[in-house]
């Protein structure tokens, strides 16, 4: 006997209903959290993958619709912030979200009003049956592109393939202090670096020391120094790569090996390294050899600007300190967060300020409190304290709590004498338009310091200036005067030029977003999309301290006894007028107008290859350092000398016969109404004849290495 089954529709479609009413709730929420995962950089994948299974699975045509539009937002809008760099990566994804989700909105409410009225809604009818009358397999062809159309959209800028797996070893970086005392051990941190600068997990290439000196007062090539280098030493690493090879914790090296040195032979030196996988041979930075005494002070090496994920950065703090110290091989970090996105996380000054001072280690290993106090119309400034408190109230936010920069110094004034401690405030990125610097606001109490250079780009000059050799983002559409670092130093602000990374991918000291590995994929993960507009490789400060502690290196970047380096290179620059060294109040007194002026500089070039704009650093076989490079003398504002150097360790001196005549910027103020401003994007009135230097010079040094590496010092002022 045949049984024949036959299905009760009643009942489906009663079950149908029943899974429809329970689903409706959960379907929205999820849909919801889709169009949220917009404004999440890599993990915006969350709505492709909603989008597309709603596509896929869902019987109801609506919500099939929702779905694929869901998943074509996330395609485009990857895409199109990948590419246009004319806006700000997050603040055009928040448009384009909102503009999405208000459209979308509008059309369906203008369907259902078509519908109910049937005024051109048969049309819609007629194109509906028109594409039910299609064949299956172009049915299915049409179905499949709309489905592989916003993954490809999306996968072709958010999967890098190479990011992923490639680490393969490339190059060795190395680093060990710039000063040490004769006979005395010192560290030299060796790592092997992938085609990203990262460390290289699988390296398990043969390092051999050797070194290379010059004379303390000649220069001259020093033919047998006596040193104890380490011996030759096979790394051991793992089978298979790792885009965060310091995580692994067996014991290994994975890319990275500290070893113990000593020199005793005084002189300027090179620590040599010839590597077995690469075939080439390394130079360190300098490092100078000195019967060095307790009251000397000595160089040490930071990054004052950092962000993490308690803002819009990536990694925890206690990630950022540890990569800082030990991956980065810094003396001191700044962790800088911004205030107004943590005032929504009452937790996360509290959990700032805990994880600083836990990460503070006196005499190895600075950490500063410090935040950022964003405002759209006067510029940026990073706030960092001296003490082992953070200024967690008011929350330095320019939207609701601090508007505007006179705010921000009575706040400033009333938390330093209330704790008893110093505070500095440094502007940075100061030709974008969209922070564009307003010089007219600054308090010379706490704004000693102006970030020349970060992952942003170089702001001595506007960016469309002939000395602007690398330029900057977000440079405003028509040349405009009086953003730049040159420009404050002719109105009359007496700063100093520093460096720093402004990193936000969790790499404080040695950023990665130049490289391809700003990919969302690369870890410490982030939800924010900031990677993407980094293309310049973050810089360093050196500082000049009598002592390793937050109070040593405060003092010394308070008193301005720094100098700077575009990228993770550690050079050493001296720079001198008449015997007078740049820092502590950076100020020559001539005897009269005329007093000639010895312009002295002495540098000794880091020998590490370099990182530049969009690409990382890299060598091809038999490479060598390129010592080619250009000391230029900025007075004025103006290129005023230029020494073309071909030798790792130079000193030059020149003689400045002319008058000592100041420089104004009057002239380049403008005329809104009644009042001037130093440029259209001012909105504080000033009177230009105070706009100068006083009748006095300054002077600045910048190197130009052919190899593409910058490093700063000064101004000095020249009065008499």
């Amino acid at each position: 006997m045949i049984k024949i089954k036959i299905r009760d529709n009643n009942k489906i479609k009663s079950s149908e209903r029943e899974w429809s009413r329970w689903w409706r709730i959960p379907r929205l929420i999820s849909y919801g959290f889709g169009i949220v995962s917009l404004f999440w950089y890599f993990w915006c994948v969350i709505g492709l993958i909603i989008g597309v299974f709603y596509y896929i699975f869902l019987n109801d045509k609506a919500w099939k619709r929702n779905g694929i539009v869901l998943a074509s937002a996330v395609g485009f809008v990857t895409i199109f912030v990948h590419f246009y760099k004319e806006i700000a990566p997050l603040t055009l994804v928040i448009w384009f979200s909102v503009i999405f989700i208000i459209s979308y909105l509008v059309i369906v409410i203008i369907l259902g009003i078509l519908k109910r009225k049937e005024i051109s809604y048969q049309k819609i009818l007629q194109w509906a049956q028109s594409y039910q009358r299609i064949s299956n397999k172009k049915r299915n062809a049409i179905k499949l592109a709309i489905i592989i159309i916003p993954i490809s959209l999306w996968s072709s800028v958010s999967i890098d393939l190479g990011v992923m797996f490639d680490n393969s070893p490339k190059l060795l970086w190395f680093n060990n202090p710039t000063m040490a005392k004769i006979n005395e051990p010192f560290e030299i941190t060796v790592e092997a670096w992938d085609s990203f600068e990262r460390l290289s997990a699988i390296y398990k290439g043969k390092v051999e020391f050797s070194i290379k000196s010059y004379n303390l007062s000649n220069y001259n090539l020093i033919l047998n120094p006596q040193a104890d280098l380490p011996e030759p030493y096979t790394f051991t690493g793992q089978i298979f790569g790792s885009d965060i090879a310091y995580e692994i914790r067996d014991g290994k090296d994975n890319g990275r090996h500290v070893f113990q040195a000593s020199i005793n032979t005084l002189g300027f030196h090179y620590i040599i390294i010839n590597d077995s996988i690469t075939k080439n041979t390394y130079y360190s930075n300098p490092i100078i050899i000195k019967n060095f005494t307790s009251a000397d002070p000595f160089i040490v090496w930071g990054d004052l600007h950092t962000h993490s994920e308690l803002s819009d950065g990536t990694g925890t703090p206690e990630h950022s300190f540890y990569f800082a110290k030990n991956i980065a091989c810094l003396d001191f970090n700044a962790l800088t967060d911004h205030a107004e996105i943590m005032m929504f996380n009452p937790w996360s000054l509290n959990r700032l300020e805990t994880s600083t001072n836990a990460a503070y280690e006196p005499n190895k290993f600075v950490t500063f409190h410090g935040i950022e106090w964003t405002c759209v119309q006067t510029g940026h400034y990073i706030c960092i304290f001296s003490g082992n408190s953070l200024l967690k109230s008011p929350v330095l936010d320019s939207y609701f709590t601090v508007k505007s920069p006179n705010a921000l110094w009575n706040i400033l004034d009333d938390f330093t004498s209330t704790h008893g401690v110093r505070a500095l405030a440094l502007p940075h990125h100061t030709t974008k338009e969209a922070y564009i610097q307003d010089w007219t606001y600054t308090n010379s109490k706490y704004v000693k310091l102006a970030e020349v250079s970060s992952v942003h780009g170089e702001f001595l000059f506007e960016p469309r200036h002939p000395l602007s050799y690398v330029g900057a983002i977000d440079e405003p559409p028509k040349y405009t005067n009086g953003s730049s670092i040159v420009d404050a130093f002719t109105m009359g602000y007496r700063m100093t030029m520093y460096v720093s990374s402004d990193e936000h991918d969790g790499h404080p000291g040695h950023s990665l977003s130049h490289t391809r590995a700003y990919i969302g994929h690369q870890r410490p993960f982030s939800l924010w999309n900031t990677r993407n507009e980094h293309p310049y490789p973050g810089g360093l400060t050196a500082v000049y301290v009598d002592n390793l502690t937050r109070e040593g290196v405060f003092t010394g970047l308070e008193n301005q006894r720094i100098y700077a380096n575009s990228d993770h290179g550690r050079p050493i620059l001296i720079f001198r007028i008449n015997g007078t060294k740049a820092g502590d109040g950076s100020t020559f007194i001539a005897s009269n107008q005329t007093d000639h002026r010895e312009i002295n500089v002495f540098l000794a070039q880091d020998g590490a290859p370099v990182a530049l704009k969009s690409k990382a650093a890299s060598v091809t076989r038999n490479w060598v350092p390129n010592w080619n490079a250009n000391i230029e003398i900025i007075k004025n504002g103006n290129l005023w000398y230029t020494e073309k150097i071909s030798s790792p360790i130079v000193n030059i001196s020149i003689i400045d016969t002319e008058a000592i005549t100041g420089t104004t910027y009057e002239n380049s103020c403008i005329k809104r109404g009644n009042n001037y401003y130093i440029n259209q994007y001012s909105d504080n009135p000033i009177d230009p004849s105070t706009l100068n230097t006083g009748g006095f010079d300054y002077y600045l040094i910048r190197v130009v290495g052919e190899n593409g590496r910058m490093s700063y010092s000064g101004p000095i002022w020249v009065e008499y």
